[in-house]
């Protein structure tokens, strides 16, 4: 396959043509990859091969389950903005992106692999370990791949571009969780990841074809570790909008992993499910599909008026659909479950379709922009640190002496006041919608 018309470096000063559908796809390919890991194996998977390790009834499995997942999180918090800034500097011929994805992809098959051989059994101390060398090679392929995107998609472009990632990790998410209804079985995993291996090798080549990364413009200076060091700081006064796009993101993601990690766990403990792997993953399927028309509608309303209020309006859904969780814990009820769990997932594919727009158009450099959207995935990941750790710990304690029902109320309020805080704070953001733009240049004319 190949693109309809080049795709250059908007640092370069070239014309950039409007990309193709096809582009789109391909360029978004390797992010649906991904997806179908993200979202299976740290809210599924992790959950399910701790409670066979510790037991079903064991009473610290959230905050083991927790922790595991914030250990890795660190990991990634680290890895995202790192790796981006080395394939900034990166002088290979045929893309300084390439090179980082094509190693990451095979680490992450070896370490699916690795993942994959705990049956039930084993010690937790060694699992940990395995789930932080998974997040080493997600992050190592993740991080400059995030920079690929801007390198690649012309800013006009960015709201577009945004919608057809969210779309790939909509469909992502489904196909992933497809992958557990057909071949997931407890102590028998690798069916399912030989089937994540593959997918993910086509979806790389996909997106290298798509991807048509520009030479390096000019050669790197020396690397100097300490300039390096500093490269990582950004002036908040030259860069605020930078900045609260960070700041709102990591409170719209703390709520959304203090939710999203339990959720097995919540289904089982205070609704009574007696299967809740297959339930969660019907959920999130449902969910997801939902969020594919709600993506592309999202788009289009930032086009014509603005990125923020589109992010801030989901912020609100997703505070009123923990609220419904909390309801819930009170009187549970098996079909309202469904329902507002539907509502979270479709407001969430909402709030992704935007936010990767959202990123490129407040990044202080193109030239850095691996680093600096490193900088802004650990916006995603450090929230996959503090929520789950948190948030299992809490309903630990709280089921101590309080039982599961009062411990996910106070949960999910706490989740529900950090989508409140996202939904206030980034109306402090300042972007102008590309229907103002225009209508300003008109105006001028």
């Amino acid at each position: 396959m190949t693109v309809s018309s080049p795709i250059v470096n908007a640092s370069t000063g070239a014309p950039t043509p409007r990309l193709s559908t096809l582009s789109h796809i391909q360029i978004a390919s390797l992010w649906f990859a991904l997806f179908t890991q993200w979202m299976t194996v740290v809210p599924v998977l992790v959950p399910a091969q701790v409670a066979d390790m510790l037991g079903r009834d064991a009473a610290l499995k959230e905050g083991i389950t927790g922790s595991v997942i914030a250990s890795g999180a660190f990991v990634a918090m680290v890895m995202a903005p790192l790796a981006g800034a080395l394939s900034d500097r990166c002088s290979a011929k045929r893309g300084r992106r390439r090179p980082f994805l094509i190693t990451g992809v095979f680490g992450i098959s070896a370490a699916l692999v690795w993942l994959a051989s705990f049956n039930g059994a084993g010690s937790v101390w060694l699992y940990a370990l395995a789930f932080l060398h998974l997040q080493f090679w997600w992050n190592w392929a993740a991080g400059p791949y995030a920079g690929l995107v801007p390198d690649v998609v012309p800013k006009q472009e960015a709201n577009r571009a945004s919608a057809w990632l969210n779309v790939m990790t909509v469909l992502g998410t489904i196909a992933g969780n497809l992958v557990l209804v057909v071949l997931f079985s407890p102590g028998h995993l690798y069916p399912t990841v030989a089937t994540f291996i593959g997918i993910m090798v086509l979806c790389l080549w996909l997106t290298i074809r798509g991807a048509r990364e520009p030479t390096p413009a000019k050669p790197r200076d020396p690397f100097e570790l300490f300039a390096f060091i500093r490269s990582f700081y950004l002036d908040p006064r030259l860069h605020q909008n930078f900045y609260w796009v960070l700041v709102t993101r990591l409170f719209g993601n703390m709520g959304i992993w203090s939710i999203f990690t339990f959720l097995l766990y919540y289904l089982q403990d205070v609704i009574g499910i007696r299967h809740p792997t297959n339930l969660l993953n019907a959920l999130l399927g449902v969910g997801v599909v939902l969020a594919i028309p709600a993506s592309l509608l999202g788009a289009r309303l930032a086009d014509r008026h603005g990125v923020v209020p589109v992010v801030r309006f989901s912020s609100w859904i997703l505070a009123g659909a923990a609220i419904g969780f909390v309801l819930l814990a009170l009187h549970p009820n098996l079909w309202l479950v469904i329902a507002v769990g539907l509502v979270f997932c479709t407001a969430y594919g909402s709030y992704q379709a935007v936010d990767w727009a959202l990123a490129l158009q407040v990044l202080p450099d193109d030239a850095s922009s691996g680093k600096d959207m490193g900088i802004w995935q650990v916006s995603m990941v450090l929230p996959q640190i503090l929520g789950p750790a948190m948030t299992g710990w809490l309903l630990s304690w709280i089921k101590g002496f309080a039982g599961a029902a009062p411990a996910y109320i106070a949960a999910f309020v706490i989740a529900a006041g950090w989508f409140v805080l996202a939904a206030w704070l980034v109306s402090r953001i300042r972007i102008a919608s590309l229907h103002q733009v225009s209508a300003g240049v008109a105006g001028r004319s």
